[in-house]
């Protein structure tokens, strides 16, 4: 698999800046569009075998940004990280690499998990 990064929820701005950061990263920026968000991820990177689903997404929730990385070996990984605190950018808090099990969930439940595993981590989920 090429190297890939789905982008989701990023302002004009910041998406310009993603872009600049994947051209010098030789890295394909595929931004995602609010109606995309139910589909599989995995369906949007080009996995063999994730169907699309035929239904748009219209609600309101989801809004935070997530960078997706397909085909990231760990080396790519860390520029990209290097790359995002030295650009306009500055920081995206939640990122995930595209696996066998989450390739089949849509952007809402992998923007769930991840906002979840990141209050867990930065100890903001005081119950």
């Amino acid at each position: 698999m090429n190297k890939m990064i789905l982008a989701y929820n990023f302002s004009p701005e910041r998406l310009a800046a993603l872009k600049l950061l994947c051209m010098m990263l030789r890295v394909q920026l595929k931004p995602v569009e609010r109606t995309q968000l139910l589909q599989p991820v995995g369906s949007l990177a080009g996995v063999p075998g994730v169907a699309p689903v035929q239904e748009e997404y219209t609600g309101a929730e989801a809004t935070q940004e997530l960078l997706l990385m397909c085909g990231f070996q760990r080396s790519d990984l860390d520029r990209l990280l290097a790359g995002i605190r030295k650009s306009k950018l500055q920081s995206v808090k939640l990122k995930a690499m595209l696996t066998p099990t989450n390739a089949q969930w849509n952007a809402i439940d992998l923007l769930k998990e991840l906002k979840q595993e990141h209050e867990f981590m930065t100890g903001k989920n005081v119950q």
